[in-house]
């Protein structure tokens, strides 16, 4: 777990746990995680289908008879699409990032106008700030970079589960 995911989960997070209890805090926290995986699991295998799609027969047949292990031959380096379903395929997926991001998501909707210091000197309110940071999520989900070596829509994921758990238990409070 990378440090400044700590530092986010201890900021935000805290706040969040000291209002819910640490049960509570900790089964939203293992959802949004569990969310963003499926979210990114999903994507990552459109993104699978969609570059196999695009390849020509001879390559998807020496996949298809190779298998794995084709990828780690010298096709791998003469053919970019080889190399880029090595990279998925192979490119492991680590981290609670995604579940920082549904508490940050839950920080913000519980605290909306609480301000948050952007490299200690920019003012902004949390509302705005985890808009923003979704926002630049989308963005460079879309962007696909394959250099960031950052799970976007795991981000996403977390978020979006963040908030539809959010909206389900507003609406079920008294059975929780």
């Amino acid at each position: 777990v990378c440090s400044s995911d700590l530092l986010a989960l201890w900021m935000f997070g805290n706040a969040i746990e000291n209002y819910w209890g640490g049960k509570r805090f900790l089964i939203y926290y293992l959802l949004t995680g569990l969310g963003a995986a499926a979210l990114h699991l999903g994507i990552l295998e459109f993104q699978i289908h969609d570059l196999m799609r695009s390849m020509d027969q001879q390559t998807i047949d020496l996949v298809k008879k190779e298998g794995a292990g084709v990828l780690n031959s010298m096709h791998n380096y003469s053919n970019p699409q080889m190399a880029q379903l090595n990279v998925l395929l192979n490119t492991s997926t680590v981290g609670a990032s995604g579940a920082v991001f549904g508490a940050l998501l839950a920080f913000g909707m519980m605290y909306p106008n609480t301000i948050i210091y952007v490299y200690f000197a920019l003012p902004i309110k949390a509302k705005y700030f985890v808009m923003l940071y979704g926002a630049f999520e989308l963005y460079a989900g879309i962007q696909n970079n394959p250099g960031d070596n950052v799970a976007h829509f795991a981000h996403l994921g977390g978020m979006i589960f963040g908030y539809i758990l959010l909206k389900y238990w507003s609406r079920n409070r008294h059975q929780y």
